[in-house]
């Protein structure tokens, strides 16, 4: 609930009952009222002279100039002072006394009074008025004098008290106000911090030019997929590729030609591929996807599209495609390092033809015990 939500005796829970206990506390019983009241017109026949010698006494405690700050406002405020004086002395402590007290100490503390110069107030309020009651009161009754002395710090220090829980409760409000934007700010820093791990994660997964995985995060899902196929029985397949001529385009053309090809390569690759496929740049030239739960055919159709995609970004490049495809099932044990060797040899097949060309492992013709692969050895 907020503060707005509550009146200020709500707010520091004064109920009825709690006044009555005040009441008790600071002896202002029926007796100090009446008290009170038989010395009221003794006070207002001086308020004026009070007032004045009120704030003559007041404007020389450092600090207190400064925060009136001008003519107009010290008059206003002896104005309010009058009347806080008749309300002092007025007879009646209800309810609605007690939030116009509260409601004093409030302002107080909104404008800057610090709890050190109101209390220097009261002390120069209760002098002179108490000074008042004792020269001009009834002189025959020095008894009647100490009565009304004494009602009237009575119900003074009944009114310091709630202003002191005002500036109390103000602090308090700081204080939590302080702790939700301490707590906000901590959230906020978190939101933020994760995110920019996010981002740096990202970043070191990534290739700087092309925006692809880089070789460490393609292996890492590598060797994911390779769980998961064993998990679930699935085959998958990886495509293996590098540029043929590109080294002659980047030597011919400048290097800057040579980042433009791959990042076309890149872009390609990202029109073709299914979200689910993950694309990388393996390094230099050479490029690997992987393609969960996709057997060697369906792989090849999509390596032609790519092919095709690339083509069409520019069709005067020299540059051509060859691609190595490798499938992986369960039974056949192989791990990663495996699988991509033979896509990588694939590839190295495909290269024997001209232009774009895609080969799977499984057509390469075997020319030397090292180009072969026995998943049983």
């Amino acid at each position: 609930m907020k503060p707005t939500d509550l009146t200020l005796n709500e707010q520091l829970r004064i109920t009825t009952r709690e006044l009555s206990k005040r009441k008790k506390a600071f002896n202002i019983s029926e007796k100090s009222i009446q008290t009170l009241l038989e010395a009221k017109p003794i006070i207002l026949a001086e308020l004026d002279d009070i007032i004045n010698d009120f704030y003559k006494e007041l404007l020389n405690v450092e600090g207190v100039p400064e925060i009136i700050g001008d003519a107009e406002s010290l008059h206003r405020l002896g104005n309010h002072v009058k009347f806080y004086i008749r309300t002092l002395l007025g007879g009646t402590y209800d309810m609605d006394y007690i939030q116009s007290r509260l409601r004093i100490g409030m302002v107080h503390k909104r404008i800057g009074v610090s709890p050190k110069l109101y209390f220097a107030a009261y002390k120069i309020f209760n002098k002179l008025i108490r000074s008042r009651l004792l020269t001009l009161g009834n002189t025959s009754s020095c008894e009647s004098c100490l009565d009304r002395t004494d009602a009237l710090e009575n119900i003074i220090l009944f009114d310091l008290a709630l202003v002191s829980d005002t500036f109390i409760l103000g602090l308090v409000n700081e204080l939590n106000r302080s702790k939700e934007e301490l707590e906000e700010y901590a959230h906020e820093l978190e939101r933020t911090v994760a995110i920019r791990t996010k981002q740096l994660a990202e970043q070191a997964s990534r290739d700087g030019l092309t925006g692809l995985y880089n070789q460490r995060t393609f292996f890492d899902h590598l060797e994911l997929e390779i769980s998961r196929s064993h998990r679930r029985g699935d085959t998958f397949s990886i495509c293996y590729f590098d540029l043929d001529n590109f080294k002659k385009a980047n030597d011919t053309h400048g290097h800057k030609y040579g980042d433009e090809i791959l990042i076309n390569v890149a872009t390609a690759m990202k029109q073709v591929l299914r979200k689910e496929d993950i694309a990388a740049r393996y390094g230099g030239d050479e490029f690997c996807i992987l393609f969960p739960d996709t057997q060697s055919g369906e792989c090849r159709t999509i390596c032609e599209r790519l092919i095709e995609d690339f083509s069409k970004i520019n069709s005067m490049n020299i540059v051509t495609m060859s691609i190595g495809l490798a499938e992986f099932s369960p039974e056949t044990g192989l791990d990663a390092d495996t699988l991509i060797k033979m896509a990588d040899k694939a590839m190295y097949s495909s290269k024997k033809n001209p232009g774009h060309y895609i080969t799977q492992y499984s057509d390469v013709v075997i020319t030397s015990p090292d180009d072969e692969y026995d998943p049983t050895a």
